[in-house]
């Protein structure tokens, strides 16, 4: 039998190196690994959690009585949650589907805009006000009034739409919602979350199969 040589065995430590390199945390596999297990455990949270977090919302695109449902956690100035809202918009069109947004304002624009998102919810107008969010920059001027913005969008703002501005309650969805995104790990926009897949970034038309487990 050949006794190994000195450069079957440099081989040997050169593969042996690499592959601890590889397998570390910060390493390409131990980096992948590291995603893969996160991912797992933001699908489990959502098969515990998911069911009374939509239940609990009403920043909702489609039907209510979708069989499908998915989590979007968006901001909007964000340009890629803005290039993901057609196809958002197309994946909910045929009743099958429905999104549920969760508010994740990356500045303190957004945030006013978030608010006024939900204080349409009371009068069945979120979809429109998220839309005209979604598709017309003139709302992120600070000299244009919400109301103002909500009337363009069509959505009535009368009294009581200004007091939920302000209020303490709308303070506090928001809060629910950064402590949503926190435990489900989501660390930018958009991030898409169903019980079958986690997606980081704008979507296709593709990516709806991947997130109903198709």
């Amino acid at each position: 039998m050949k006794r190994p040589g000195v450069q079957d065995i440099g081989l040997a430590v050169c593969f042996l190196l690499l592959a601890a390199i590889a397998f570390r945390p910060s390493g390409v596999v131990g980096s992948r690994i590291r995603e893969w297990n996160a991912e797992r455990q933001v699908l489990a949270l959502y098969r515990e959690e998911g069911r009374k977090a939509a239940a609990t919302r009403k920043s909702v695109l489609g039907s209510g009585d979708a069989a499908h449902v998915i989590f979007e956690f968006s901001d909007y100035r964000c340009p890629f949650c803005r290039s993901s809202h057609e196809i958002v918009d197309e994946w909910v069109a045929g009743d099958s589907v429905k999104v549920v947004l969760v508010h994740v304002p990356l500045s303190d624009r957004t945030r006013e805009a978030a608010r006024t998102a939900i204080c349409a919810e009371e009068s069945g107008a979120f979809p429109r006000l998220h839309d005209y969010l979604m598709t017309n920059d003139d709302w992120e001027s600070m000299d244009v009034a919400w109301e103002s913005v909500a009337a363009a969008a069509g959505v009535p703002a009368g009294t009581r739409f200004v007091r939920c501005l302000e209020s303490t309650a709308t303070t506090e969805r928001l809060a629910r919602d950064a402590a949503l995104a926190a435990r489900w790990r989501v660390t930018g926009t958009p991030t898409f979350v169903s019980e079958h897949a986690r997606i980081a970034g704008a979507v296709s038309e593709p990516h709806l199969a991947e997130l109903l487990g198709r």
